[in-house]
C-alpha cells in the first residue's frame, strides 16, 4: 500500500473520531443545560409555592393583628399584600426575599419598583404539570376563601356585617369579642389547614418530576460520558498506530537517507542504499541510487574541469593584479596632478603667516629697547594696576579684532570723551587705548592720563600689549603654517599597505580643506556640519581623494559668490554613516546626469578636465562597499551624498 493511502485512512479514521468525540462532548453539555434548567425550573416553581403560603401567613398575621389592635395601619398592609397577589399593584423586586417582616410602622415602607403581575399569572407562565397547577390553584383559592373569612373579622372590628347580597353593608356595634373568635377560632385553623395541603401535595408532585428528570438525565450523562471515554481511548490507540506506522514507515527511512545525502556530500561514493519497499519512499531511494551514479561520474568530470580552470585561473590573477596596478597608478597620478595645482596657493598660504612672523618679530624687537630703557621706577600705582589687569587678560586671551569702520567710530567717541577732560593729544591716546584693547571703563582712563608722566606710561603700556600682541600672532600664524605642512604631508602621504585602518572622517575632510584653502575663491563659504564623529575602515590615501574631488569640482561649478555645504550625517540604514557635499553652483544638465561616473566624461572646457576625477570616485566608493548618489538642479546646485559601511 502506498504511504498516501495509508496516510489518507490514518487520518480519516482520527478525524471521523473526533467529529464524535465532539458531537458526544456537546450533547454532553446539552444535557447538563437542560438539568441545570430543571434545577432553575424547580428553584422558580418552590419560590412560587412559597410566595402562596408566604402571602397566606402574612394576610393572617396582619387581619389578626388589625383584629387585636384596631390600628389601621395593620388593615391597609392586609390589603396592600392581597393587590401585589392578585396583580392589582406593583410586586416589588426582590419579593420572594424576606420583606413584609422588615414592616413594623409606617415609616418602614418603600416605594420599590417593580410590575403589576397576579402569582396565578405566573403559576400559568413557570409552565407546571396540569396536576401541579391545580394543587397551587386550589391552595389559593383555599386562601382567597380564608380571606373572606379575615375580610369578616376586620368589618366585625368597625361595626360593619354582611347583608345578604354579602356585602359589608349592616352598621352595628363593633364587635372585637366575635372577630377575635373568627380568627383564633377551630375554623379558622381548618381552612389554614386546607391552604397548605395542597401546598404540600405541590411540592411532592414537584419533586418527583424534578427527581425523575434528573435521574434521566444522570443516565444519560453517563452512557455520554462513557462512550467519550471509549472513544478517547479508540483515538489513542489509532494515534499510537498512526505514530508507529509513521516511525517505520516514513521517519526511519528517510533518516537513513538523510545520512546516505551526508555521506555523499563527503563525496563517499562507497555508501551503499538498503532501504527496499513498494511506496513513495522506495521510489525516492531507488532514484537516490541512481543520483549517487551520476553525481559520481560528474564529480570526476568536474575534478579534470578544475585542474584546467586552475591554471587558467593563475593567468587571469597575474593579469588582475596588474590591472589594480595600474588602477592604483591611475589614481595616484589624479592626485599628483591636483597636488600639482595646488602647490602654488599652498607657497601663498605658508608666505603669509611667514610675513606675519617677521613683522611681529620687528615689532617686538622695537617694543623691548622701548621697555627695557623705561624707568619702571616713575610708574604709579593706578598704571601698575592697569598693567596686572592687561597680563591677566592676556593669560586668557581675550582678545577683540575690530574692522576698519567699527574702529574709526570707536577712536571718534573715545577721542571726544578724551578732550572733554582736557586732555591734549586725545587722538593719539585713543589710538593707543585701541590698541591695548583692555576691558576696562574709560573713566578710568582718563584718571590715569590725568596723571603725572601719564603719557609716557601709556606709551610703555601700550609697548607691553604690543609684545603680548606679537607674541601671540606668532604663536598662531606658526600653527596655522604648522596645519597646512601637517594637512600637505597626509594628503601627499601615500598607502601602499592594501589594508583597511581606523579613519577620522571630520579629520580626513578638514585635512583636504586645509590643502584646498587656497583653491577656494574668498568668495565662497565652507559651511560644516558634522553632526556626529564617526570611524570607520577605510583606505585612508583612496578616501582623501573622493574629498578631493568632490570639493574641487563645488569649488569649480560655482561662479561668484555662493557656499559649499558639507555634513557627516548618522543614515538611514544601521551601520552606515553618510557624508553630503551640496554646492551652490551652476548644476548639472539633465542631458549629462547618466554620464558622470564614466571614465573621460567632462563637462569641463578642453585642457581643464580630465575626466576620471567622478570616474575614480566611483571606483574607490564601491571599493569600500559603500554608494555614491547625487541630484542636481540647473542654476540651483548639486548635491552628492555618498553612503559608507562603519
Amino acid at each position: 500500500m502506498s504511504i498516501k493511502r495509508l496516510f489518507y485512512i490514518i487520518f480519516s479514521v482520527n478525524i471521523v473520531l473526533l467529529i464524535l468525540l465532539a458531537i458526544l462532548a456537546v450533547t454532553l453539555f446539552q444535557v447538563q443545560s437542560f438539568l441545570a434548567a430543571s434545577q432553575a425550573t424547580r428553584l422558580k416553581s418552590i419560590k412560587l409555592a412559597d410566595e402562596l403560603r408566604q402571602s397566606s401567613d402574612d394576610l393572617t398575621r396582619f387581619s389578626r393583628t388589625y383584629v387585636v389592635t384596631g390600628n389601621d395601619f395593620y388593615e391597609t398592609i392586609f390589603n396592600e399584600i392581597l393587590a401585589i397577589r392578585n396583580g392589582e399593584i406593583e410586586r416589588p423586586d426582590n419579593y420572594d426575599r424576606i420583606y413584609w417582616d422588615f414592616i413594623v410602622d409606617p415609616a418602614d415602607i418603600k416605594k420599590l419598583k417593580g410590575q403589576k403581575k397576579s402569582l396565578q399569572s405566573r403559576m400559568i407562565e413557570a409552565g407546571f404539570t396540569k396536576e401541579e397547577f391545580e394543587k397551587l390553584k386550589t391552595a389559593q383559592f383555599n386562601s382567597d376563601e380564608l380571606v373572606n373569612l379575615e375580610n369578616i373579622a376586620m368589618n366585625a372590628i368597625k361595626g360593619k356585617y354582611k347583608d345578604s347580597e354579602g356585602k359589608f353593608t349592616i352598621q352595628g356595634k363593633p364587635n372585637r369579642e366575635y372577630a377575635i373568635s373568627l380568627m383564633h377560632g377551630v375554623e379558622y385553623h381548618k381552612s389554614k389547614r386546607e391552604i397548605m395541603r395542597p401546598i404540600d401535595e405541590f411540592f411532592q408532585l414537584l419533586e418527583k418530576r424534578t427527581n425523575e428528570n434528573v435521574r434521566k438525565n444522570e443516565v444519560y450523562s453517563i452512557y455520554l460520558i462513557l462512550g467519550m471515554f471509549f472513544v478517547i481511548l479508540t483515538l489513542i490507540a489509532s494515534l499510537s498506530f498512526s505514530f508507529v506506522v509513521i516511525r517505520e514507515r516514513v521517519s526511519l527511512p528517510i533518516s537513513g537517507l538523510i545520512s546516505v545525502a551526508h555521506e555523499i556530500g563527503n563525496q563517499n561514493w562507497e555508501v551503499s542504499i538498503n532501504h527496499e519497499s513498494n511506496d513513495e519512499i522506495g521510489g525516492l531511494a531507488n532514484a537516490f541510487r541512481v543520483l549517487k551514479d551520476k553525481i559520481s561520474t560528474l564529480i570526476s568530470a568536474i575534478n579534470e574541469s578544475n585542474q584546467r580552470l586552475s591554471k587558467s585561473n593563475d593567468s587571469l590573477s597575474m593579469a588582475l593584479n596588474d590591472l589594480k596596478s595600474a588602477e592604483a597608478q591611475l589614481i595616484h597620478s589624479e592626485k599628483m596632478s591636483t597636488l600639482g595645482q595646488l602647490v602654488a596657493g599652498i607657497a601663498h598660504e605658508i608666505n603669509t603667516p611667514l610675513g606675519t612672523i617677521r613683522t611681529a618679530i620687528s615689532n617686538i624687537n622695537d617694543a623691548l629697547v622701548y621697555v627695557l630703557s623705561f624707568p619702571t621706577e616713575t610708574l604709579s600705582e593706578s598704571s601698575k594696576l592697569i598693567l596686572r589687569d592687561l597680563l591677566n587678560q592676556n593669560r586668557e586671551n581675550k582678545f577683540h579684532y575690530l574692522s576698519s569702520r567699527d574702529r574709526r567710530q570707536k577712536k571718534k567717541e573715545i577721542s571726544e570723551k578724551l578732550e572733554g577732560s582736557g586732555l591734549k593729544g586725545a587722538d593719539h591716546f585713543a589710538d593707543l587705548i585701541l590698541d591695548i584693547e583692555l576691558e576696562i571703563p574709560l573713566e578710568n582712563w582718563i584718571t590715569f592720563l590725568q596723571e603725572e608722566n601719564s603719557g609716557q606710561t601709556l606709551e610703555y603700556i601700550h609697548k607691553i600689549s604690543r609684545l603680548n600682541s606679537n607674541a601671540r600672532n606668532i604663536d598662531n600664524s606658526v600653527d596655522k603654517a604648522s596645519k597646512i605642512v601637517f594637512a600637505l604631508k597626509s594628503y601627499s602621504h601615500r598607502d601602499d599597505s592594501g589594508t583597511k585602518v581606523k579613519v577620522n572622517l571630520s579629520e580626513s575632510i578638514e585635512t583636504v580643506l586645509v590643502i584646498y584653502k587656497s583653491m577656494i575663491k574668498s568668495d565662497i563659504e565652507v559651511i560644516r556640519n558634522f553632526q556626529i564623529e564617526s570611524e570607520i575602515e577605510a583606505y585612508p590615501d583612496e578616501l582623501s581623494q573622493v574629498w578631493t574631488n568632490l570639493i574641487h569640482n563645488s569649488a569649480q561649478a560655482i561662479e561668484g559668490n555662493g557656499e559649499i555645504f558639507i555634513a557627516i550625517e548618522k543614515d538611514e540604514t544601521p551601520n552606515f554613516v553618510k557624508v553630503v557635499i551640496r554646492d551652490t553652483g551652476k548644476g548639472i544638465k539633465p542631458e549629462d546626469k547618466d554620464k558622470i561616473f564614466d571614465p573621460f566624461f567632462t563637462t569641463k572646457i578642453r585642457g581643464e578636465g580630465t575626466g576620471l576625477g567622478l570616474g575614480i570616485v566611483k571606483k574607490i566608493i564601491d571599493k569600500h562597499e559603500g554608494q555614491i548618489m547625487f541630484h542636481s538642479e540647473v542654476g540651483v546646485g548639486t548635491t552628492f551624498i555618498v553612503r559608507l559601511p562603519v
